[in-house]
Order: C-alpha cells, then sequence, then structure tokens
C-alpha cells in the first residue's frame, strides 16, 4: 500500500533526524496541511516538512530558510516566538525528496484561541522587533515582497480538477483587480506574513508567535488584515489594540486579498483532505462567475 502524504513524511522526518543524532520511536503529527507537523517524540524536536506547499512553491526550501532565519533573529532579540531546534543546526534539510526544518517542541498549554486584544497587541510588539531585521544584508538577505500573494497565480497556473474555467477566470480578475489596488508607494517593512490567530500558540511560558512560512516584506495591513478580514473577530478591537495608525483603505483591499488566499489554499487542501470539500467549495462560492 503506497504510503500516504502525512506517512511518507513522517518517515522521512524520522529518518532525517535520525542522521542528525536525534532518535525518534513515537512520532506524533501534530497538524497535517500545508506541511506536515510532527513531534519527533521522545526528542524536544519537531519536524516542519513540506506537504500542500510544494503544489504552489517549489522553491519550499527557500521559504522554510527565511522561516528559519527570522525566526532565530526574533529569538535573539527575546521576542515570543517560537524558536528553531537547539539540537540541530537552523538550515533546511532534504530526505526522501521531503524538504524540512526543526523546531523546539513547547506545549500546549491551552487550545484557547487569543483574543482580539491579545492580537492587536502582540503583533503590534513584533512589528517593532522586525524593524530592525537585517533584511539588506548579505545574509540573511532581503526578504522578498508580499511573496504569500505568489500563491494564488501559481495554483490557478497549475492543472485543475476542482474548478472549473469559469471559476479561474473569476479568481484570477479579482486578484488582478485587488492586486492593481495595492498601493505600491505605502511603507514597507519586514512582516510575519500570515500573522493570524490560528499562529498564536499558547505555550507554557505564555504566547508565541510561531509559522513564519510566510515571512516577507510589506505594508502592515497585510498582518493585520490576517486577523480583521475574520468575520468571527471583533475587527474594532484588534485595531485599537493594535494602536498604530493603519490606512482603512489598504486594509480593506488586504482583506480581500486574505480571503482569496484562503479561498486558493483551501482549494489545495480539498484535493487531500475530502472532508474539506465542503468549506473550500463555501469559500469558492464567495467569488462568483461573471
Amino acid at each position: 500500500m503506497a504510503l500516504t502524504v502525512s506517512g511518507a513524511a513522517v518517515g522521512a522526518a524520522v529518518k532525517v533526524a535520525a542522521g542528525l543524532g536525534i532518535a525518534s520511536t513515537d512520532p506524533v503529527v501534530l497538524a497535517d496541511g500545508a506541511n506536515v507537523i510532527v513531534h519527533l517524540q521522545p526528542s524536544p524536536v519537531v519536524a516542519k516538512v513540506a506537504a500542500s506547499t510544494r503544489e504552489v512553491r517549489p522553491d519550499s526550501a527557500a521559504w522554510l530558510q527565511r522561516e528559519l532565519d527570522v525566526a532565530t533573529f526574533l529569538t535573539v532579540a527575546g521576542a515570543p516566538v517560537l524558536p528553531p531546534s537547539p539540537e540541530i543546526a537552523a538550515t533546511t534539510y532534504v530526505g526522501d525528496g521531503h524538504v524540512m526544518s526543526f523546531w523546539q517542541y513547547l506545549r500546549s498549554a491551552s487550545a484557547e484561541p487569543a483574543d482580539e486584544a491579545t492580537i492587536g497587541a502582540m503583533l503590534r510588539d513584533l512589528h517593532a522587533v522586525l524593524r530592525s531585521y537585517p533584511g539588506t544584508a548579505p545574509e540573511p538577505g532581503p526578504l522578498p515582497g508580499l511573496a504569500p500573494l505568489a500563491d494564488i497565480p501559481a495554483y490557478l497556473a497549475r492543472p485543475q480538477t476542482r474548478l472549473s474555467a469559469g471559476q479561474a477566470a473569476a479568481l484570477a480578475a479579482a486578484y488582478a483587480r485587488l492586486t492593481a489596488e495595492l498601493d505600491l508607494t505605502s511603507p514597507r517593512q519586514p512582516l510575519h506574513g500570515d500573522a493570524g490567530p490560528g499562529n498564536l500558540m499558547a505555550a507554557d511560558t505564555g504566547w508565541v508567535w510561531n509559522d513564519f512560512e510566510d515571512t516577507c516584506s510589506g505594508p502592515v495591513t497585510w498582518d493585520v488584515a490576517a486577523s480583521t478580514a475574520n468575520p468571527r473577530r471583533d475587527r474594532a478591537r484588534i485595531l485599537a489594540a493594535y494602536g498604530a495608525d493603519v490606512d482603512a483603505g489598504q486594509l480593506a483591499v488586504c482583506e480581500q486579498l486574505r480571503r482569496l488566499h484562503l479561498t486558493v489554499w483551501y482549494g489545495l487542501y480539498a484535493e487531500r483532505f475530502p472532508d474539506l470539500r465542503a468549506r473550500a467549495d463555501e469559500l469558492l462560492a464567495r467569488w462568483p462567475v461573471p
């Protein structure tokens, strides 16, 4: 029987880790989606193995390396982030065709998501530290501008099994319209890239940011929109906690782009997980075919 994506990723992570002196006799999958996240028990090491990301990011090693670089910088700066594993060099590895990175295991103290005040205040503080990230130095190198947006045309360029021609055209038209509305003259800085509440973890030591794979440069509205685009969140409370002035017009554009990005990613997830197809179709229906 052929291995699932998750099973193959776990096997590759255990094999690579063993070659680095990290033994895992009881690996546990913590999450499976864009990447397979596996705790290499009994070691305090977590492997992050590219999974669905490979469908739209053929250079997935570059994305994972940027994440390691930014997380290392933030860890040294004392910011509350999930750190790379101190037991393994902070670089990417390849095993059996799987690209991966390794992280320190932190136990989750609660499954409850962060509230709006926590999200806004922590994002404000994170942005303050990121402004000093040495992105212009030869190493670790500059961050690409709004890199996650490239996922959308990359997804639409793939052979499609779930999108009709009309649906693909509707998504492409929305992408063209919304990216044209971005103000390219607005101030830019290093960003988390995917700073939604799902990437704030309640660890024993308090709230910590994780999953910097989408780190990039751009307007702060891109990061803020990761939370304010969620209709289940109190937008005003997030903005009040963030505190700094945010361009309302550009925030609205970024919120729409966030929703478009989410639509594309659920389209990818639905290819692997049949139980997510209804949610993928619901999101797709928000971009009606003309």
